[in-house]
């Protein structure tokens, strides 16, 4: 974890940061390579930015079902379609 990682606060991260930190620390926990302490370290950051990551995709999610509903505050369900 660079020192640029370790001074920013979880929370100051947008979605697209947390993750890619998420799975540098992940890949580097794969490989094996670092020491206990340094594992633990990531460990603890690594929880962090998942529950932060979760927290973003659950207020996305509100806002969503928010913009979804229709009149009668009813939601009205459409399949989703990836034209990527």
């Amino acid at each position: 974890m660079s020192t640029q990682e370790k001074a920013t606060k979880v929370t100051q991260l947008d979605f697209e940061k947390a993750y890619s930190e998420l799975e540098g620390i992940v890949n580097r926990m794969e490989r094996g390579e670092q020491d206990l302490e340094k594992s633990l370290a990531d460990f603890e950051r690594g929880v962090s930015l998942m529950k932060h990551c979760h927290g973003l995709l659950s207020n996305a999610e509100q806002k969503v079902e928010i913009l979804i509903k229709d009149n009668d505050g009813l939601f009205q369900t459409e399949p989703f379609e990836d034209n990527s």
